[in-house]
């Protein structure tokens, strides 16, 4: 049985990362912060180490014994460039140094982004891991600081890095509240009247890439200061598709069967707003805030990259279109809207009589209104 270790396990590829794995035989501890737990806490085989990437003595003892990191963890949004360093960057090179001090050091699968490789270079239609860093955001500079760590101790680790692009899923926040929002309004602001062609995976897809890639993957070139290799790295997305934003918002509405409305925004307005929501609230840290460095994000020429290593390497092959999941992901949370829809109905059915029953034991039954919840 193979004993995997995963950061970040409470999230949203976390959590299906950790699913498929127990699915898969594996041991699998989950490296948790305190009052938080995965939704497969209670299957077998899966363990909870409470701590966090800013304490390594919190967990270097539940990485003895295990075969595989799968670093998951980390901030997407913070309103200081500080903090992203501090966890994306600095948390990185802690954990693994904690795994390069072990006897039989874990193979380590880091989950980064493409923000960290930047956008697609001009004159190019897609990315791929042969071009170089080139990040526009805090937030890809923070998960480069992540690889430039990992780079530093390959001599010592067996790594494997992958930059995926939009992961997306029928149980991410994010995607049920643009779902949500299409639906109740037929709206979809972008920002800037030119939005850039994207690059999406299914969490299915995503998970079964890093798994992948623990067991066949190419591993990171040694370099001491750091420096970029490609070798090691794969970008993943289907790359079958690369919608614009705007055009995500129409395929979004096509699956929900709404006519959809692509508002721009111009660019000033929305690092206005992005200003303003950076001033006013704080964000938590899985990307929720709208804020300057997401407008930064959204507002290049392209994130079209290609997966085309990733294919020949590992077999990685989407069974599934973007049109289709998103097709299945508004049926399922239409499901799960009926359901809770249905189960709050029958509760309130359900409370209506205890309260019946509560109250007619309770209070004296006046005459012409015997049992009434209202006596």
């Amino acid at each position: 049985m193979q004993t995997a270790f995963v950061t970040g396990a409470t999230g949203f590829i976390g959590r299906h990362l950790v699913d498929r794995l127990v699915d898969r035989g594996c041991e699998v501890r989950c490296l948790v912060r305190p009052g938080s737990a995965p939704a497969a806490a209670t299957r077998p085989g899966v363990g909870l180490v409470t701590g966090t990437l800013d304490d390594d003595a919190s967990y270097r003892h539940a990485l003895v014994g295990c075969d595989v990191v799968y670093h998951l963890g980390g901030l997407v949004a913070a309103t200081r460039k500080a903090d992203l360093l501090r966890v994306n960057g600095t948390g990185t090179k802690r954990l693994a140094d904690a795994c390069c001090a072990l006897p039989r050091p874990p193979r380590v699968i880091f989950m980064s982004s493409l923000a960290a490789a930047g956008p697609t270079p001009r004159g190019r239609d897609l990315r791929d891991e042969s071009d170089g860093s080139v990040w526009v955001s805090h937030y890809g500079a923070s998960k480069r600081a992540g690889e430039v760590a990992l780079q530093q101790r390959a001599d010592r680790l067996r790594i494997t890095i992958l930059r995926p692009g939009i992961v997306y899923g029928p149980d991410d926040p994010k995607m049920a509240g643009l779902l949500q929002a299409i639906r109740m309004t037929g709206i979809h602001f972008t920002v800037g009247f030119r939005t850039p062609p994207l690059s999406l995976i299914h969490v299915d897809d995503m998970v079964d890439l890093a798994c992948a890639a623990a067991e066949r993957g190419e591993t990171l070139d040694h370099d001491p200061a750091g420096g970029y290799s490609p070798s090691g790295y794969y970008l993943a997305c289907d790359d079958r598709d690369h919608p614009t934003y705007g055009q995500f918002g129409r395929l979004v509405g096509r699956a929900i069967g709404r006519r959809v409305f692509v508002w721009p925004l111009w660019r000033w307005v929305g690092r206005l707003v992005g200003l303003a929501a950076e001033t006013l609230f704080t964000p938590d840290g899985k990307g929720n805030l709208l804020s300057l460095d997401k407008i930064r994000e959204a507002t290049v020429r392209s994130w079209a990259c290609s997966s085309a290593k990733a294919r020949a390497q590992l077999g990685f092959a989407p069974p599934s279109r973007l049109e289709d999941r998103l097709r299945e992901m508004a049926e399922s949370l239409a499901a799960r809207g009926r359901s809770r829809a249905a189960g709050h109905g029958s509760r309130t059915v359900a409370d209506a009589a205890a309260t019946t029953r509560t109250r007619s034991q309770r209070r004296p039954r006046h005459r012409g209104r015997a049992g009434s919840p209202y006596s």
